[in-house]
């Protein structure tokens, strides 16, 4: 299961759970793509991550190259993490290397990924983003 949603200038909200199918990890990809590219500001992303067991290899895979091709036009990503699901965490990070862009950033805390995200948003992207994290569930 996927949601993608830019309720607020740049800000890109993505919540990620398992399972994620090959067809459900396309079509997320394809939407966050369109979204980053109607968006002439750039992009600031928070990826929701909570519910997600593992992304199987094809669909790491997968995101990845959308990490590499997005580099240049997103200012800030930050990844939401699971404090309890460690193969996961180890799985965004290698993703998070291996796109070779210091502006992703993995999270365990909600309060940590605001601070992180917040300067480079405006008043209203950042009420937002506080309002996504509120629902986290």
């Amino acid at each position: 299961m996927y949601s993608v949603d830019n309720r607020a200038g740049r800000l890109i909200e993505v919540r990620l759970a398992s399972p994620l199918p090959t067809g459900e990890v396309d079509a997320c990809i394809a939407r966050i793509q369109g979204v980053v590219t109607q968006n002439r500001h750039g992009a600031v992303v928070c990826i929701e991550l909570l519910q997600v067991d593992v992304l199987a290899p094809e669909s790491a895979e997968k995101f990845l190259e959308m990490m590499r091709i997005q580099n240049a036009t997103v200012h800030r990503t930050a990844y939401l993490l699971p404090v309890s699901n460690a193969i996961l965490g180890l799985q965004v990070e290698r993703l998070i290397r291996d796109a070779h862009n210091s502006s992703r950033k993995a999270f365990r805390d909600t309060t940590s990924l605001e601070a992180w995200l917040v300067p480079v948003m405006t008043m209203v992207e950042a009420q937002q983003l506080r309002k996504f994290l509120s629902q986290l569930g």
